[in-house]
Formats: C-alpha cells, structure tokens, sequence
C-alpha cells in the first residue's frame, strides 16, 4: 500500500513557515505570565485554547504569547506539572497581559486530558470520565509491558491468552481486548495483528500519560471503540531531559535497557529512544515441562520531532519500529524446530513500524490534519502449525473546531485504508478496505458546571454499507464538590477472527464457522458519579460507576458443542456486560504518602434459547490496590501495587483432562523501594508476586502436545511465581 499523504505532511510539519504569510491570519496577540500563588514565575506551564487546535508553552520566566487570537470572549486552559490545570474566560482584545496563578494539585482531577473530547481540557472539567495515569505512576512497578504495567487500574483487567506464548489483551469492564481501541498519540494503530502482540512493545518509558475511557466512544475513535478507549500519550519533546537511562535485571536473568537523547529546546526539537529487553533462562517451576513465560529478544527504536512557531506548537512526527523473537515451549526446543511436529515449539517474529505526523498551519489556527501509517509483519509457527500474516493500515484524521456563541464545535473527517492477509483458510484472499468516516460533535457548557455534548459519526463500510454512531454525554453538578455523569452511545466492529481470537491458532482444537459472520453491534449506557470529600488540604476522591453495555450479532466462541472444536457464530441472542465500580484516591502531606482503592463487580453473559451462561475469563468481581510513601528524612520511596481477583469461568476438558470450571479467588502483590542518589540517580529494587502465587499449568495434556486434546487455553492467573527486579535509573533534566 502506497502512503502518500505522510511524505506530505512530514514536509509540512518540518518546513519553515512562510515569514509573510504564517501570521496572515493575525488579530491579536494574547500575552501574559503564569505565576504560582506566592507569585513566583512557573516555567514552562502549557496553555491552549478551547477551539483552537495546538498549545503555546511559557518560557522560563513564565511568559507567554498566542498569536492570531480573534475578537471575542475565549476560554483558555492553563497547566503545569504539581499545580491544578486553571480554566478562565477573558475578552479579546486585552489593555495589559494577563496574570495567571496556579496553585498546587491536590487532586488527580486537575489533569489534563484530550481523549474524551478531542479538545485539550482538564479532567474536572471534561462531559466525559476519564481516567488519567501519569507516567511516574507506571513506574511504581517497573516493567516494560504496558498490558502489565495498567493491569492495576480499576475496571481494566489483562488476560492471557495462551499460555505457552503470553498473548494478551486488555478487557475494560470484562469485555474483551478486541472491543477496546488502543491508540498512540490519539492514532487508532493497534488493531488486528497488533492486538495481540504488539501491545507488548509499548514500553512505559515512552509514556508520557495514559487516558482511559470507559464506555463508548465510537463517535470520535471509530465505530469498533465498544468498551472504551486507551490512548497512550508519548512524552512531549519540550519536557523530555537530555539524557536518561534505564537498565534493570531479574532474578531471573532477565535484561532490560532504555536510554534516550533530547535535543536543546528550540523551535525544532526532539529525541530518540532506544529499549533492548532479553530473557533466555528456560523456567520450569510448574514441572509441566514447558517455559512458564516466554523466552524474548526484543528491540524498538523510536524518534519524536516538535516544530513550534513563536513558542506554539505547530505540528509534530514520530516513529517506532519494533522487532521481536518469542518463544514458548519444551526446552529441547531449538530455532532449526520452527514447523517441528516432534519438538513442540511456539515461535513468533515480530516486525512492527509506525509513524504519526500531525500539523497545524499557521494561517487556519482551528484546524489540524493527523496521519498515521502502520505495517506489521507476523512469521510465526505454533507446534508444527505456521502462521503467517502482514497488515497494512493507513489512517488521516481533518479536524476543524468552532466557537458558536457557548457551542464549541468539532468537524471531522477520517479515512482508513487497510490492508490484511494471512495463510488461514478464512482469509483467501487478501483483505483490503476503504473506511471513509464523517462525524460532528457540539459541546455546551451551560452555567452551574453543568455541560451537554452530542455528536454522531457516519462510516462506510464496502461490505456493510453506512454505520452511524451517536453518542451522548451530560455533566451536572448539583453541589460544589459533586459532579455526575451520564454517557450514551453505539458501537459497531467487523472482525478479524483468526488474529483476534489466539484459541483459534494453538492448541489442537478444530475451528469451525457455522455461518457467514455478520458485524457485531453494541448499544451502551455508562454513568458516573464523582465526589471530592475535603480532608483540609488532602481531599479525597471518590468515583462511583454503573455501565451496561448490550451486544447483537456477537461472535462467541463455542467450546462446549464438542471438545475437540471451537464453533464461532453470531449469537442467536445476545450479550450483556453489566456492573458497578467504586475507587478512592487521596494525597496526604503533600506527596509524602499516597494510596487508591478501587473494586469492580461485573455480570458478563450471554443469553440464547432462554439460557444464561457467563462469558469465559470474566471475574465477577475485581479489587486493585496502589500506594506510595516518599520518607522525608531518608531519600527513599517506598511503591506498592496489588490486587484480588474473583472466580471467572473456565473453558470444560473431556475425560481424563477435567479441569475446574471455575477459578478460585487470589491475590498479587508487588512492592517496589527506589533510593534517589541525587543529581538525576535513582536505585531500585522490587518484588513481584510478593505471596508467589500460581495456578496450576495452564496446559492440557503436556506431556502429548501433538495430540488432539492437548491445549493452551486455560489460564486464569499467575504463571509466574516470586521473583526480584534491580535497576538503576538516571537521568538528566533540561
């Protein structure tokens, strides 16, 4: 597939800007300075307008200038990292700068969020929940998986899908991976193919925040976004230091290394990053004779560029590749085993590339063009089945946002052009699609913190003629501490079977397809109430969540009709994710201690014939943990993160195999101490799986892996036991 649109805006975006022309558009300058309440300068604070796509940042005095600001009354939005995100009205034109003072965050809500709006705003503010997790966050228990590093968050739940080579997926509300729409930098490049392992790529170093949205969000992220939304924000260029590096081991043998340069900050500016990871130590500690984990080299470069004009962000590019070699199987298992049916071996190549461009012309300040081009190239063997895949999806994004009076206005339009093949019976031909999309979207905000936001996207499918997806969201706070939201909308996804459900690869059960598989639909109501109870300077937050969420025409796979088949079919009747969360979090003593609360109880089942079942690897019920204590007389933070899961059910063996149809209840512990050296040096050691808890082997009939009742499937917890991270962390600030 020939990409062109990408060389173009690349050219755009690192282009000088015409001197005569790039302020055409000119009306007036909006100045001023950010201030902190005792009055000193706060450098670097980030400001934007609501309507106005892109953001200005202040200087080290704490200056700032917008340009090209039109006549009229505007809302703009002012943030800086450890203070509370400040939104004002003023009137254009100003007699004197403006004064902005910021105080000190004691909330998380402060954050800035764009994903639930597409428009830049803070998290107090926004019609949409979201939920926000800084990158220090993520820190708290190092890894440089993102599947592991989120599986903390309340209502998001990672499961593995196989457990000889670790496919995963994230489930927002106990519905599946492939119902939740991953994004990088607000880019839908995680689909398909990249569902199942590229996920694993996305190291958290590169991450400057993550946004989640639970509930729909078809109407802006394309109609497959049925349960939610996870975009993944990249460190911003202007903010990145120097020179960092990270490096760590594990007592199992394990290496990870992150180093990454930053250029000086300018009106062009960037930097590159560089992650390794390698695990060779063959595991066995559940004597089934295969690795407990798999065996991985890995590496991924990525590069970031920033042009500003005039301290305003004018556009942007980045790009990553990936390549990965995994392993899982017996350990007489060589690489001259690929396709081996008397070795069992899974062995799966990875080749990723990714590049994001997005721009915003001098002269049209409202408007903004993104692309995105992802290729993603799969060489895998499981046991002595191949594998074999490549996916092409180029994706361009016209955004146009308006000030109608109190309306701000958001016109869209999207295409994306795809392109798959894989060696499976169901695909014989190479599948491509054009997806052309319009949508619209108009928010109100109506005195008393009260808001109403509307919006609907219409996208042509070839195969499905035009899918239209509304969405409602209102926000009403009937007391000053209180917010509550209620969010509405519609989903629809065509499915990529083969890739999307790993069961259908491994293990030895027959795939059958009963029928021609008709696109999946959704219908789902979610509503959220949130109450910040003040605690003097340490308030606490308090999030309470209903969703419901009602499938047609859904894909299930059948693994009771016979045990040697998985039957997929649309269901007769439908499915239902239902359920109720509740999450605290609170800062006490300004930073020094930290800690959050959060359980799900969810009902997931479908529904045919009269008859109830629930849906496979679903807890009922779900608690995650997370607290931090930084000591005031020692350098040393002191992390901890964990959780309890409840019984889910489990796929049913024939005799001799019987398994247990549903799992017990068990908990995961990790604590993490980090000693900070001074100028930049930090010094970590962690323990994962603190208590070591472990199923049992998640394989059936290992000792005969060829054979027809042999499969990978079963796995609802742990496979890994206790073991020590070590690392060291430096880095040097701009």
């Amino acid at each position: 597939m020939r990409i062109l649109a990408l060389p173009l805006l690349a050219f755009l975006v690192l282009q000088p800007p015409p001197v005569a022309a790039q302020d055409a558009d000119v009306t007036h300058v909006l100045a001023g300075r950010v201030v902190d309440e005792a009055g000193a300068a706060i450098a670097f604070a980030e400001v934007s307008l609501t309507g106005r796509q892109g953001s200005a940042l202040a200087d080290r005095t704490g200056s700032f200038r917008l340009r090209g600001v039109a006549a009229g009354e505007h809302r703009f939005v002012v943030s800086a990292t450890g203070y509370a995100t400040t939104e004002r009205e003023i009137d254009v034109p100003l007699g004197a700068p403006v004064t902005i003072v910021l105080r000190t965050d004691p909330v998380a809500l402060e954050a800035l969020t764009v994903t639930g709006t597409m428009q830049r705003t803070s998290v107090a503010e926004s019609p949409v929940k979201i939920e926000v997790v800084p990158g220090r966050v993520l820190q708290r228990s190092a890894t440089n998986n993102l599947t592991e590093a989120i599986q903390f968050v309340n209502g998001l739940y990672t499961q593995i899908d196989c457990g000889v080579c670790y496919t995963n997926n994230i489930r927002i509300n106990g519905m599946e991976g492939p119902y939740t729409a991953v994004l990088i930098d607000g880019m839908p490049l995680m689909s398909a193919l990249a569902s199942v392992y590229g996920l694993n790529g996305l190291n958290p170093a590169l991450i400057e925040q993550i946004e989640i949205v639970k509930g729909p969000a078809s109407t802006l992220y394309g109609s497959e976004a049925m349960a939610g939304v996870i975009n993944v924000i990249t460190k911003d260029v202007r903010f990145a230091p120097r020179f960092s590096v990270d490096a760590r081991t594990s007592s199992d043998a394990e290496g990870n290394v992150d180093v990454a340069v930053a250029s000086p900050p300018g009106d062009l500016s960037g930097f590159v990053s560089g992650n390794v990871a390698y695990n060779q130590r063959f595991v066995d500690d559940n004597g089934d004779g295969f690795t407990d984990f798999p065996l991985t080299r890995r590496a991924v470069v990525f590069a970031k560029v920033d042009r500003s004009v005039d301290g305003m962000r004018r556009g942007g590019l980045s790009a990553r590749y990936l390549w990965e070699d995994r392993f899982g199987g017996v350990e007489a298992w060589t690489p001259a085993d690929r396709g081996s049916d008397q070795v069992y071996g899974e062995s799966i190549v990875t080749r990723r590339a990714e590049l994001i461009g997005s721009w915003t012309p001098g002269w049209g300040p409202a408007l903004r063009v993104e692309g995105s081009y992802t290729w993603h190239d799969q060489r895998s063997h499981y046991g002595d089945a191949g594998f074999d895949a490549t996916q092409h999806v180029g994706f361009a994004n016209v955004l146009l946002t308006r000030r109608i009076g109190g309306h701000a206005l958001l016109f869209g339009a999207t295409t994306r052009l795809e392109s798959y093949d894989d060696d499976t019976p169901a695909t014989p031909d190479a599948d491509r699609r054009w997806v052309p999309g319009l949508f619209v979207q108009d928010e109100l905000r109506l005195g008393g913190g009260s808001t109403v936001l509307a919006g609907a996207r219409v996208d042509r499918y070839g195969e499905h003629g035009l899918v239209v997806s509304p969405r409602l969201a209102l926000k009403w706070e009937p007391l000053e501490h209180t917010a509550v939201r209620l969010n509405a909308g519609t989903g629809f996804r065509a499915v990529h079977l083969f890739t999307e459900d790993h069961a259908a690869l491994t293990g030895s059960r027959e795939v059958i397809i009963a029928s021609e598989l008709e696109p999946e639909r959704s219908r789902s109501v979610t509503v959220n109430v949130n109450q910040v109870v003040e605690f003097g300077p340490h308030p606490m937050m308090i999030d309470l969540d209903l969703f419901h969420t009602r499938f047609s025409n859904k894909i299930v796979p059948d693994y009771d009709v016979d045990p040697q088949w998985i039957v997929y079919d649309n269901l007769g009747g439908y499915a239902v994710s239902r359920g109720i969360s509740l999450s605290l979090n609170q800062n006490v003593d300004f930073d020094r201690f930290l800690y959050s609360v959060g359980v799900t109880f969810q009902d997931v089942f479908t529904e045919r014939g009269g008859t109830r079942e629930d849906e496979f690897f679903a807890p009922s019920a779900r608690v995650v943990l997370g607290a931090t204590y930084n000591a005031r007389r020692l350098p040393v933070t002191l992390d901890y993160t964990g959780s309890v899961t409840g019984p889910m059910r489990l796929p049913s063996y024939a005799p001799p195999f019987e398994r247990p149809e549903r799992s017990p209840t068990y908990s995961v512990h990790n604590v993490q101490g980090t000693w900070r050296l001074g100028s930049g040096a930090q010094v970590y050691l962690g323990v994962k799986n603190l208590l070591g808890f472990v199923q049992p082997s998640a394989l059936v009939h290992p000792e005969e892996p060829f054979s027809d009742s042999f499969d990978t499937a079963y796995v609802y917890g742990p496979l890994r036991g206790r073991h020590l991270v070590l690392g060291v962390r430096y880095g040097v600030a701009r």
